[in-house]
Order: structure tokens, then C-alpha cells, then sequence
């Protein structure tokens, strides 16, 4: 235990507090194929459970990483099929062992955006930050390496039929959320919810913000819902999980 919490009565009831919340969300994953999850995979919880009364077939995971996410969403809609799309193959391979003995989920080795053809994605130290984009200046991020990936507009392959529509589409894309979006316009018309994780101050030069991106589905009928759990309150915000849906 930390020094400080012995003579500071209301911290140390605080991280009690936060502590007996952490266990209470994981509780609720006991038994699931995400029991296995930690407090920092599961930000998107109370927004997948926001879902439940609507019926979700189809979820596209744009920006899959190593597949804790589509962990989460199976845990809280076991039937529905997912489309994940990871461009990085260290994530694709990881997402393929965890996810190998799940029915209903098929991986996509291909990012997404508003144009067809290859990109170059920005591989950080910290991988899960990595992206189309390169990183912004004193963002405290490091570029370990450059990898060459497919780049895809997800109305096309829905459109050709490769892809069932969704009724839920996630997207994690570290900044590159409107070209995502811009390449899903028909796409974003068969759609029910997005939960986007969305950044209020710039972490790659050139990226979209939360208003940015809050303006783009007002234009398409696509009203903020509710924000994740984690969503900082009483301080600077950088990033949060958003849920939106359709109005």
C-alpha cells in the first residue's frame, strides 16, 4: 500500500471506490468469452449494453487490433456475426488464435478508408496507437517501424457483396475516423449504431476530431447517445469512446 494512503483517509476511499467499480464491470463478463479481459479492454461496455434492446445480426470492428474487442461485443450479443478488419498482421495473428474457436466472427487483413488502393500505417512502440497517420509532434509516441497495408472503402465490399451490412459498426482508427466514414456513406444508411473512440486534442497531424466527427453523422441522422464509462469528468479530455445512433 502507498505511504500516502495511510494519512489521507479520502484517497484511500477513493481507490477503494474505484477499485470495487473495476471489479463490478468485470463481474459482469464472469462466464462470457471475455471473462478473460482486462479493466483497460472493456471501455465499450456500457455502450454495448446500451444495445441490447436493439437487434444487432451484424458488426463490422474496423480497426480490430488483436481482437479483444469483437471479445467484448460477442460477450454481450453471442449471435451476432462480426467483420473484423486488421491491417497489421502482428495484430491479425494474435486476433486469429483468440478468436479461432469462436463461430460467427471472420477476419479482414485490409484497412479502411475513403479511397481504394495501399497505405502506409505508422507502427508505434505502443502498437495499439499505431495508424494511417503520422504522429503529431509531442505526442509521446514513437515510430518503431513502417508496414505497407491494403486500403479498402467498406461501401465497396458491401456493395460487391463480399460483406454483409451492419447493424453496429466500431471504429478505432486512431484518427483516421472520417476517411473511414467517408468510404461508408451507403454503407452508414444500413446502419443502426457506431461506437467510435473519437480524440478532443491532436495526437497525428492531420486528424479529425470529436466535433468533426459528431457533425459528419449529424449530417447522416446519427445522434451522440451516450459517452463510455471511462470519459474523464472535471479535467481535460483526450480521448473517449461515443455511441451513436441512428434518429
Amino acid at each position: 500500500m502507498r505511504a500516502e494512503l495511510l494519512w489521507s483517509p479520502r484517497l484511500l476511499c477513493e481507490r477503494i471506490a474505484d477499485a470495487s467499480r473495476r471489479a463490478r464491470r468485470l463481474s459482469r463478463l464472469r462466464g462470457s468469452v471475455a471473462s478473460h479481459l482486462k479493466a483497460g479492454h472493456i471501455e465499450s461496455l456500457e455502450l454495448l449494453e446500451l444495445l441490447r434492446p436493439i437487434v444487432v445480426n451484424t458488426i463490422h470492428d474496423i480497426g480490430a487490433n488483436v481482437g479483444s474487442w469483437t471479445l467484448l461485443a460477442k460477450a454481450i450479443h453471442p449471435f451476432a456475426r462480426v467483420e473484423a478488419f486488421e491491417p497489421l498482421n502482428d495484430h491479425a495473428e494474435v486476433f486469429e488464435r483468440q478468436t479461432t474457436k469462436l463461430p460467427g466472427i471472420k477476419l479482414h487483413r485490409v484497412a479502411l478508408g475513403s479511397h481504394n488502393g495501399e497505405g502506409t500505417m505508422n507502427v508505434a512502440d505502443f502498437s495499439d496507437a499505431s495508424s494511417l497517420l503520422p504522429f503529431a509532434q509531442g505526442d509521446g509516441l514513437r515510430e518503431l517501424r513502417r508496414e505497407r497495408v491494403t486500403v479498402r472503402r467498406l461501401d465497396d465490399l458491401v456493395g460487391a457483396g463480399k460483406i454483409p451490412s451492419p447493424d453496429l459498426i466500431k471504429l478505432d482508427v486512431q484518427g483516421y475516423e472520417l476517411e473511414v466514414l467517408r468510404g461508408a456513406r451507403d454503407t452508414l444508411g444500413r446502419t443502426r449504431a457506431v461506437i467510435a473512440e473519437v480524440s478532443l486534442v491532436e495526437c497525428y497531424r492531420s486528424q479529425c476530431l470529436f466535433h468533426d466527427v459528431v457533425s459528419f453523422m449529424a449530417d447522416r441522422n446519427f445522434r451522440l447517445h451516450a459517452l463510455g464509462a471511462g470519459t474523464v469528468v472535471g479535467a481535460p479530455l483526450v480521448q473517449t469512446d461515443v455511441l451513436f445512433l441512428r434518429s
